[in-house]
C-alpha cells in the first residue's frame, strides 16, 4: 500500500512539473493544480477518466491477552436436602444427600488431576465434621479411568476422616453447647477454644468422648454415570444405639446426624483446611468463618459463599487467525450458518490456524490476512495462558474492517472473535485505537457435540486425538452465553488496537 500511495504522489509532481516546463508564465496552472492534488480523491487518467487515490491509512498493532484470573477450585456446590425429601435438613438414620459433579481426568495439563473434598458436621459434637484429607478423593485411577466407572458406585468412606476443628470446647457426648440440644436457629455458642484443625484417632476427642467408627456413622460412594460426570451419595447408616450420650443421662444412647455441607472438585490439596492450622482463613477457600459454622451449627452459607468466590474455569487461548477486509465481506463465519468448511473447525476445535490462513489468504475481498500463534517472549508457537500474549501487525486503508479468531481452548468447538463482519479500522477517516473487546463474542462453531467446559474428553486438553469428538446435531455458527463455568468474556480476553499514521 505504500508503495501504491508513493507512485501517486509521484505521479501528480511529474504532471506539476509537466505544466510547469511547457508554459513558464502560466505558473498560475501549476500552482491550481498542486492545491487540487492536495484537495481532491481522484486524479485523470489519459482518457479522462477518474483514477482514485489512497484514501486515509495507517499501520495498525493488534495485542491479544489472556485477562483469566485463575481460581483454585474447578466446580462447587452445596448438599442440603435429603433424598425425598423438598426443603434442607440433616440426614437421619437412613437417609442421604446425592449430588452430581463434572470433572475430566485434569482441567489443565499436569495439573495433578481432579479431585473431590467436602465438609460435614458430626452433629452429636461441639465442633467435629467429616471430610477427605487434605488432597481430596481421586476421580480417576492412575491409567486415567474414571472411579466407578463398571456401573457399581465405589465405596471411598475409608478416605473419609473425622476432624476436629479446633473451633469450641468439646464436652461430654450430650452436652448443652452440641447442636441437638441447642434451638435450631442457635449459633457459636459453646467456649471458645482457639485451637488447630486435628484428625479424631482411637476414636475419642480431647474431651475422651468415646466416639464410633466412621463407616457406622458415614457412607460415602461415587458412581461415574457418564462421560467425565459423577454422582456422589453420602448416606447416613447410624442408628439409635450408634454413640453414648452421658451428656443427656446415664446409659443414653443416640444417633448421629449429618449436617448440610459444601463440596469442591479442585486439582491443588488442602480446599477447605490444613491439619494443624487453625480453621479461620485456611486451605485454597480462606474462609473466615465457613468451616467453622459448618464444624458447630451445621450451618452452610458462609463456607458455600467463599468456596464459590474461589470457583472458576481458567481458559486458555490458542493461536489464531487475523484478516483484513472489505466491508461487505463476512470472511470467517456467518452467524446462524453451517461453518463454511474452510479451517475455522480446525481452529474452534484444536487450536490450529493454518487451513483457514490458507484460505483466507486466497479470498476476494481480503486485503492481508495472517496468523498469531507465539506468544509475546516465546520462542515458539503455543496457547497463552492467564498474563500471556499475542500480537501482530498490518497496515489498512479507509473502508477496512478486522476479523479474527482464537479458540476457548476449554471447549469442544467454542471461539472467539468479532461479528461476522468484523470491525471497522476507521472511524470517519481516523484510524481507531484502544480498547476493543467489547465488540468480542463467544461463538460455537456447530461442528462438534459440547461438553461440560474444562472436563468434556473430548475437548483438546484431555482428547486422545484431534478431531475426535462426535458430532453437533445443531450445525449452526451461533453465540455462546456466559453463564454456569461459562465466564464472562471480557474475563478471558483482552483485544487492544495501537495506531501509527501512515
Amino acid at each position: 500500500m505504500k508503495t501504491r500511495k508513493i507512485q501517486q504522489i509521484m505521479i501528480g509532481l511529474a504532471m506539476v512539473s509537466i505544466v510547469a516546463c511547457s508554459d513558464p508564465d502560466n505558473l498560475v496552472v501549476a500552482e491550481t493544480l498542486d492545491t487540487t492534488l492536495d484537495n481532491t480523491s481522484d486524479l485523470q487518467d489519459d482518457s479522462g477518466e477518474l483514477m482514485p487515490v489512497d484514501p486515509a491509512q495507517a499501520d495498525f498493532t493488534v495485542t491479544i491477552e489472556n485477562v483469566v484470573m485463575p481460581k483454585p477450585i474447578f466446580q462447587s456446590g452445596v448438599f442440603n436436602t435429603p433424598v425425598g425429601k423438598t426443603t434442607p435438613g440433616p440426614l437421619f438414620p437412613g437417609d442421604a444427600y446425592e449430588f452430581y459433579i463434572d470433572a475430566g481426568p485434569s482441567v489443565l495439563p499436569n495439573d495433578g488431576g481432579t479431585r473431590l473434598s467436602f465438609v460435614t458436621m458430626f452433629v452429636q459434637s461441639n465442633d467435629l465434621f467429616f471430610a477427605p484429607g487434605e488432597e481430596g478423593i481421586a476421580l480417576y485411577n492412575e491409567n486415567g479411568t474414571a472411579i466407578g466407572c463398571n456401573g457399581t458406585p465405589v465405596d471411598v468412606t475409608d478416605q473419609i476422616a473425622l476432624w476436629d476443628a479446633g473451633t469450641e470446647v468439646n464436652e461430654v457426648t450430650g452436652g448443652p453447647n452440641q447442636k441437638p440440644q441447642q434451638d435450631p436457629m442457635a449459633e457459636d455458642q459453646g467456649v471458645d477454644e482457639n485451637g488447630v484443625v486435628t484428625k479424631i484417632t482411637n476414636n475419642s476427642c480431647a474431651f475422651g468422648n468415646v466416639l464410633p467408627e466412621n463407616d457406622e456413622v458415614i457412607k460415602v460412594t461415587i458412581e461415574n454415570i457418564g462421560p467425565s460426570k459423577f454422582k456422589v451419595r453420602i448416606l447416613n447408616v447410624s442408628d439409635g444405639m450408634t454413640i453414648a450420650t452421658p451428656g443427656q443421662g446415664e446409659g443414653t444412647r443416640a444417633p448421629v446426624p449429618i449436617s448440610p455441607g459444601v463440596y469442591a472438585v479442585h486439582t491443588m490439596p488442602a480446599p477447605f483446611f490444613e491439619v494443624g492450622q487453625v480453621a479461620t482463613g485456611a486451605g485454597l477457600v480462606a474462609s473466615a468463618e465457613g468451616v467453622e459454622d459448618i464444624a458447630e451449627d451445621g450451618s452452610t452459607q458462609a463456607l458455600l459463599m467463599d468456596t464459590q468466590a474461589a470457583t472458576g474455569l481458567t481458559v486458555p487461548l490458542s493461536p489464531g487467525i487475523w484478516a483484513s477486509h472489505n466491508s461487505d465481506v463476512q470472511p470467517i463465519y456467518q452467524l446462524n450458518s453451517p461453518d463454511f468448511g474452510e479451517g475455522l473447525e480446525a481452529i474452534a476445535e484444536d487450536g490450529i490456524p493454518t487451513m483457514l490462513a490458507g484460505s483466507l489468504a486466497a479470498k476476494t475481498g481480503n486485503t492481508i490476512s495472517g496468523t498469531f500463534d507465539t506468544p509475546l517472549g516465546a520462542t515458539g508457537p503455543g496457547a497463552i495462558g492467564p498474563g500471556g500474549s499475542y500480537q501482530f501487525s498490518f497496515s489498512a486503508a479507509d473502508g477496512d474492517h478486522l476479523s479474527l479468531a482464537t479458540m476457548f481452548v476449554q471447549s469442544n468447538d467454542w471461539f472467539y472473535a468479532f461479528p461476522p463482519e468484523g470491525i471497522p479500522l476507521f472511524e470517519n477517516g481516523i484510524a481507531i485505537s484502544g480498547d476493543v473487546s467489547a465488540n468480542i463474542f463467544l461463538y460455537d462453531a456447530g461442528t462438534e457435540a459440547d461438553e461440560y467446559p474444562g472436563a468434556g474428553l473430548f475437548q483438546v486438553i484431555r482428547q486422545s486425538s484431534g478431531d475426535s469428538g462426535p458430532g453437533d446435531p445443531n450445525t449452526a455458527v451461533r453465540l455462546i452465553e456466559p453463564n454456569g463455568n461459562i465466564p464472562a468474556t471480557s474475563g478471558v480476553i483482552r483485544v487492544t488496537i495501537s495506531t501509527a499514521p501512515f
